[in-house]
């Protein structure tokens, strides 16, 4: 009887080893290649997040966004040099913000290379990422002090309605609250030190509950809204003339050698540019105008500067478009003091310190002076925003400041933050 041999399996045995070992090898090839690929997203996702927020950064500042963008990705590795390819659109293409100024949209995209897994896929993918980012306006600002520091003391009241208290002054000056002060306000934010801002009378609102928030050593500056005024020469006539005598007068546009309200008289002032060149504005009475920019100038040695007093009252309001050509920052304008002005010491400080009756309606742009409010003032209304090298409140002022009304009347101090949108 004939005996059957077992069948040989060994050929099949090793074509069977042969590809599971392929499948294995294929499958931990494509776990390493898609490793690379996983890290690869994840760094353009990163570059192309850094690169929106610089481009918007830069943009927000009056520079060269896409420049911005296009540098910080390539430094990040991603550039045509490395096979990239950056899109930077000012604005966006597509998505939320398409069409919004401001915003800056970064797309970024590579080829990927294949090791292991082009057993099983003929191409590799190509990593793709897009980025938005936008500056916007986080905080108002009523009060700034651009280089000497914000100092709150003696038995002053400040109040700022949904704004913030600011200081451009580098440390070890900044934001002061000394002595018995009493500060409402919703933030304080200065590049410098701020001392005293977490403690003592210092709060939100008078429930005393809350703390304002409090940004010291900011590495920016806040913008001054009024910068381009600094460039601006005023051209007052010469000579000035003498303002009209009497108890009650009004007076139009033009360049006088002083202004003078005293505490039985008024002052009514037309619409329009006021140039009080070589001496002061003094208000004791009553003074109102609307629609009124005055302009504090003269010679840099010898420009006059600005004296309300206690007991003044009436009214000033800027002008909604600016009454000075070619200087469109002046819209809303009500006082300013000539940048050029060299005498800058106490005797020229301005002093705001009018009555219960008396209110500004607009800015004030001091870039040079000290300016000084103590007293009992409380020149409110809610478009009443102060700019001043230095500010001071001190005595037994009572301050209220608000910017709430003056969008689309009059610029102030603002805090953009740029942030990611999409």
């Amino acid at each position: 009887m004939r005996r059957l041999r077992p069948l040989d399996r060994r050929g099949a045995t090793s074509t069977f080893v042969a590809a599971i070992g392929t499948l294995l090898l294929g499958c931990v090839g494509l776990a390493a290649d898609g490793g690379v690929w996983f890290l690869s997203l994840r760094n353009a996702t990163s570059a192309a997040d850094l690169a929106a927020l610089a481009g918007a950064a830069t943009l927000d500042r009056g520079g060269n966004g896409e420049n911005a963008a296009r540098g910080i990705a390539g430094r990040n590795g991603f550039s045509s040099s490395t096979g990239a390819t950056v899109e930077v659109n000012i604005p966006p293409l597509t998505g939320a913000q398409k069409g919004v100024s401001g915003a800056v949209e970064v797309l970024i995209s590579q080829p990927q290379r294949s090791v292991f897994a082009s057993l099983f896929m003929p191409q590799a993918p190509t990593v793709r990422t897009r980025a938005v980012a936008i500056g916007k306006v986080t905080e108002r600002v009523c009060l700034l002090a651009l280089g000497g520091g914000l100092e709150l003391g003696g038995n002053s009241t400040s109040h700022s309605v949904d704004c913030a208290l600011a200081s451009n002054a580098a440390a070890p000056n900044g934001i002061h609250i000394v002595g018995s002060a009493s500060v409402r306000t919703s933030s304080l934010i200065t590049t410098g030190d701020c001392i005293g801002c977490d403690s003592g009378d210092v709060w939100t609102n008078d429930y005393r509950t809350t703390r304002p928030a409090v940004t010291s050593q900011r590495p920016d500056p806040i913008r001054d809204p009024f910068a381009a005024m600094r460039s601006w020469r005023p051209t007052p006539a010469s000579p000035c003339v003498n303002q009209p005598s009497g108890r009650d007068s009004e007076i139009g546009p033009g360049t006088y050698c002083s202004l003078s309200v005293g505490s039985n008289e008024s002052l009514t002032l037309r619409a329009g540019l006021y140039y009080v060149k070589g001496g002061d504005l003094t208000v004791q009475g009553r003074i109102t105008g609307d629609g009124v920019t005055i302009v504090m100038t003269g010679e840099p040695d010898n420009v006059g500067t600005v004296r309300i007093n206690a007991q003044a009252e009436g009214h000033l309001r800027g002008p909604i478009n600016s009454v000075i050509p070619g200087v469109p920052a002046a819209a809303g304008l009500v006082l300013y003091r000539d940048a050029r002005a060299t005498n800058n010491g106490p005797a020229k400080e301005v002093q705001l310190n009018g009555g219960a009756s008396m209110d500004i309606f607009g800015g004030v742009y001091f870039p040079t002076s000290d300016v000084v409010i103590n007293g009992r003032s409380a020149m409110g209304s809610n478009c009443f925003s102060v700019v001043g090298y230095r500010l001071s409140l001190s005595g037994s002022s009572n301050t209220t400041v608000d910017v709430s009304g003056c969008p689309g009347v009059t610029p102030y101090p603002i805090v953009r933050t740029v942030r990611l949108v999409e």
